[in-house]
């Protein structure tokens, strides 16, 4: 009866606990470039361009060598980023292709440009 009770008194812990945080993070590292530009957008797309069907945000950033950022999906979508294609001569607007990550909630990846 007791090894009863706690089994489900854990059950109701867990229950609690799982599914409270639909967040998923993106942690991006640069070991490379002295400066970069990225641009990371987050969505429920599957095309990386697209901006109104499941689009969510947008961010621009510049990181320097050895940094990190975080990019929160606040329902766990899919994040997109892309940098400068040439980081040591960066040109507005010419960027490289896009790299994704499907993440899943309360998952943390990291992983570099």
């Amino acid at each position: 009866m007791r090894g009863r009770a706690l089994i489900v008194g854990l059950l109701l812990m867990a229950g609690c606990s799982s599914g409270s945080d639909q967040s998923a993070t993106l942690i991006l590292d640069n070991p490379t470039w002295d400066r970069v530009n990225v641009e990371a957008i987050i969505t429920r797309s599957s095309d990386c361009d697209e901006r109104s069907n499941g689009y969510v945000e947008t961010q621009h950033f510049t990181m320097g060598k050895g940094q990190t950022h975080r990019v929160v999906a606040p329902h766990a979508e899919t994040i997109c980023w892309r940098h400068d294609r040439d980081p040591n001569n960066p040109v507005p607007g010419d960027w490289s292709e896009w790299s994704r990550a499907t993440l899943f909630p309360g998952q943390t990846t990291e992983t570099e440009l």
